[in-house]
């Protein structure tokens, strides 16, 4: 008489527990990268509505007014500004890498390059305060074009272009978003 045996053998339950812990480290996986795709896209949301205010506060201003606001006279020199990675000649930048706390506000930052009784540096350098975006700056790259005078090349520029950009650390890279706009001298 033979004895029929019942249930799994050792071969069978290990083939199970494979297939099983395949599933599931590709299940965590999913998880985990979810999780930080939904971080990083809740950063860019950030970076990208810090740009559209400061090209909202950039779209009332003048040319002459950017000049002003922003400290920027014939006398400033015009250089290859480069910003990671990429070189742009023939401009300028203003950033809120140079700006301090102030204290209470207003404002609430004191940035080189703000004119006195403007703060735009100092309101963007708030808006990405340490507690929204890593390590972060806001950055203008000023470019004259097209000016009349070589030797005025900033009150006589057709045009200045303006790139803004926020930069910010997030895990092991940098990050940057970039806003373009121009004004025209009409002067």
């Amino acid at each position: 008489m033979k004895k029929t045996s019942s249930g799994y053998s050792l071969i069978e339950v290990l083939i199970a527990l494979a297939i099983t812990s395949v599933v599931l480290l590709t299940i965590v996986t999913l998880f985990y990268m979810g999780k930080r795709n939904v971080y990083s896209g809740k950063q860019m949301s950030y970076a990208v509505s810090v740009g559209t205010r400061i090209l909202e506060d950039l779209s009332t201003l003048t040319a002459s007014d950017v000049l002003n606001d922003f400290t920027i006279t014939d006398s400033t020199t015009l250089g290859t500004v480069t910003v990671q990675g990429t070189n742009y000649t023939n401009s300028y930048t203003r950033d809120t890498s140079t700006c301090t706390a102030a204290g209470t506000p207003p404002p609430a930052f004191t940035c080189t390059g703000d004119a006195s009784g403007v703060y735009l540096l100092s309101n963007w350098k708030g808006l990405i305060g340490s507690t929204k975006l890593e390590n972060a700056k806001v950055g203008l790259i000023l470019t004259p074009s097209s000016p009349a005078d070589a030797t005025k090349k900033w009150s006589t520029a057709r045009f200045i272009k303006i790139r803004a950009y926020i930069q910010w650390n997030e895990a092991q890279r940098r990050r940057i978003a970039y806003f373009d706009t121009t004004k025209v001298n009409r002067d």
